[in-house]
């Protein structure tokens, strides 16, 4: 640099390092996070949704066939990610490996043809992602083809194909879905040699898709399936109804490969190392045949932008090195997390919360789409699900047109966005975003797994309308968007990752805020409701349970609140800020505990109650010692389990146990949503019955403690769990 710049900039660092960033421009009250304005506008002038987008293109431009060498080297996208880490000078990072004991299929061949009325190629591998169904078999056979109406089950299909005798024998058939066990075993039975489906997520939409599927493909005569778009599979059966005779012949080559896990692991080391950091997950692998340039490669190059972006903030100083370490983690989807998780024993300790990224950048009004955020759920409270708010919050105010008084305006005379976080070749698209309870389905389920209890969070678009097609490519992308998106995710992550005391007060504020709405809008008319449902001769127990509902609701919140302590200094100052928020939560729990006293009262006033016979209570598991002294016993995940099994289903001894006591959870009345809420309020914090009173909250359903108590010492009989 000249010396005048580099005087410029080391004026800029001064004034937003070494001077107190809240005295930089305020934000209006409508659009304030916890991040003062000088950081947000570093963030947001440095992250580059153009540059996600090339590397997007470099990564998933567009799929294709994999050399058989990836499969005992190195992925594509492992080495390619690894390799733009390192090129912008990264050198925190890696390549993780690990073997697995599985054997997985992988198609390299596929060719679909038409032979008769006329030589005709419909679709080729390699042009055709989506072509060869998974579960084919290698195959290479002729058939006329055929239309087989859709079943409702195995035994409508049966007579069926009984009644056509040998109509279809030697056929390949059309059919609406692919064929799976046990329907496909009938399938072979009657001598059909393939199978032709279709699949879209909205065939009237885009009739070209065509959808990854699968099917059960791997018999004496019935070898291969195909999947073409619904434009291909229409055409086909208008020509088989109006009596042409067509022959078709389908070709496949199927290799049986080694699977193996294989992850990048990037780091911007924290100050504090062993203190409580934030993890960012995308998936670079969903299956090997299926590649996805929104699923999920814009997960995994939006990510690499952050971390290319607070690397460069702060190797020139224009933000300091940050108090805890921002962890970035590219494996297979949940199974290479799983994976990563176990082979890294205590990993999990060391973090704040997770945020998950799957999807994030189609673009928004070509997908008809939202900005989404699955919240942490509730048995994980955590300071992101608010702060995530207020930064999308100042997105959306700022690239959007809001006739409020307080909105921020842009340039006079027009309809202008008051701060553009736009990209050159992006959309001009007004951000949109929406937020909701918790869901899984992607490595955000990993971190929230009880055994794991790692608050995430999951960011993607929705809906999708390429999700798992052959069409998801880059030109359903939009760098706006990923520009959005990755400044969401930066600054982020830079409050949970360098929580000073200058932010704290507000972070305790935007997460105290969100959990008022949260709670104004789903739980208090979940208690009200209760009261208002219930016969007058219960009204007394529905009173105690709506209570249950509000004191979790609390619980919850300040629950939020609480992990703010986890990633601050600790000061005195920190820890008051918190503190108020907390007292103020204290106050708001006891004003709704008396306002479902109160509707209590009132429809008891509408008449007088006939008390009602309780139930008789649960008869307790053999061996548990009932009586307050049992149900202040605190359960915890054995040693065992904890960070290494993820599973209670698959556990061999739980399933054993069940099989021997077929009628356990039947008699202590359980429903499968209360044991899994049950499993999931075990931290060695809950008493059991806090645990139950804890359930009872987030399920609305009465539970009695003898319940709660047994299904925990099953688990402890199983070596789950144990005081």
């Amino acid at each position: 640099m000249s010396s005048r710049t580099s005087l410029a900039a080391a004026f800029l660092a001064v004034v937003l390092v070494g001077a107190p960033l809240a005295q930089g421009p305020a934000q209006p009250s409508a659009i304030r996070t916890p991040l003062p304005q000088p950081v947000l506008t570093l963030l947001a002038n440095e992250v580059s949704g153009q540059m996600a987008f090339n590397n997007e293109v470099r990564l998933a431009g567009a799929p294709w066939v994999r050399d058989l060498s990836e499969f005992s080297g190195t992925m594509y996208e492992t080495q390619r990610i690894y390799d733009l880490v390192r090129s912008y000078g990264i050198e925190t990072t890696r390549i993780e490996r690990s073997p697995s004991d599985r054997k997985v299929d992988y198609p390299v061949e596929g060719q679909l043809w038409v032979t008769a009325p006329e030589m005709r190629l419909v679709a080729r591998l390699g042009a055709d992602a989506a072509l060869v169904a998974g579960g084919s078999s290698t195959a290479d056979v002729t058939g006329e083809l055929a239309y087989l109406p859709p079943a409702s089950g195995e035994e409508q299909l049966r007579a069926m194909l009984s009644a056509a005798g040998d109509k279809y024998r030697g056929k390949v058939v059309l059919m609406w879905n692919h064929a799976r066990d046990p329907l496909a075993k009938l399938l072979d039975a009657a001598g059909i040699q393939g199978v032709i489906s279709f699949s879209s997520q909205d065939r009237y939409f885009d009739p070209n898709q065509v959808l990854y599927s699968s099917g059960s493909y791997k018999y004496p005569t019935l070898k291969a399936g195909m999947t073409v778009s619904w434009r291909q599979w229409s055409e086909f059966l208008e020509d088989v109804q109006r009596g042409q005779k067509i022959v078709i012949r389908m070709k496949t080559r199927v290799e049986t490969v080694q699977d193996k896990f294989e992850a990048v692991y990037s780091w911007i080391p924290g100050t504090e190392p062993d203190a409580k950091g934030i993890i960012f997950t995308a998936h670079l692998f969903e299956g090997y045949t299926k590649r996805g340039a929104n699923d999920d490669m814009s997960g995994c190059v939006v990510q690499l932008e952050i971390l290319r972006t607070l690397h460069a903030l702060i190797s020139s100083g224009q933000l300091p090195r940050p108090r805890r370490t921002i962890h970035f983690l590219w494996p297979q989807e949940i199974s290479g997390t799983y994976d990563f998780i176990k082979r890294h024993p205590g990993f999990a300790d060391k973090l704040s919360a997770n945020l998950n990224m799957d999807m994030v950048g189609e673009a928004l009004r070509k997908n008809n789409g939202l900005m989404t955020l699955s919240e942490c759920p509730d048995h994980l409270p955590c300071f992101v699900d608010g702060l995530v708010k207020s930064v999308m919050n100042y997105v959306w105010r700022t690239n959007d047109i809001v006739y409020l008084p307080d909105a921020p305006r842009g340039r006079p005379g027009g309809q202008n966005f008051p701060k553009p976080m736009v990209e050159k070749n992006g959309s001009d698209d007004a951000f949109r975003f929406f937020i909701h309870r918790a869901t899984g389905g992607s490595d955000h389920l990993c971190f929230n797994n009880p055994s794991v209890a790692v608050p995430g969070v999951e960011f993607f678009t929705w809906p999708d309308q390429w999700y798992h097609a052959d069409a998801d490519t880059p030109d359903k992308s939009d760098p706006t968007q990923m520009k959005r998106v990755a400044f969401i995710g930066a600054a982020t992550a830079w409050v949970g990752a360098n929580a000073t005391d200058e932010v704290v007060a507000g972070l305790a504020g935007v997460v105290s805020d969100f959990g008022y709405a949260r709670v104004a809008e789903r739980d208090v008319p979940r208690a009200l409701s209760i009261v208002e449902q219930a016969e007058k001769t219960d009204l007394d127990a529905a009173a105690v349970r709506a209570a249950l509902v509000v004191d979790f609701a609390a619980d919850r919140e300040i629950g939020a609140l609480r992990t703010i302590d986890g990633i601050s200094t600790g000061s005195e100052a920190a820890r008051r800020a918190v503190e108020a928020k907390v007292q103020q939560w204290e106050l708001y729990r006891a004003g709704l505990k008396q306002q479902v006293a109160g509707f209590a009262k009132l429809r008891l006033a509408e008449g007088q109650a006939v008390p009602k016979p309780r139930p008789a209570p649960v008869k307790p598991q053999v061996g548990v010692k009932p009586g307050p002294v049992m149900d202040a016993a605190v359960p915890v995940l054995a040693t065992g389990v904890k960070g290494q099994e993820f599973s209670l289903q698959a556990w061999p001894k739980y399933s054993s146990y069940l099989k021997e006591h077929p009628d356990a959870l039947k008699a202590l009345g359980l429903t499968p949503q209360q044991t899994t809420s049950i499993l999931n309020y075990v931290n060695g914090r809950r008493s059991i019955r806090k645990i139950r009173d804890t359930v009872v909250g987030e399920t609305g359903r009465d539970v009695t403690v003898d319940a709660v108590r047994g299904y925990l010492e099953i688990l402890k009989t199983v070596g789950w769990v144990t005081w």
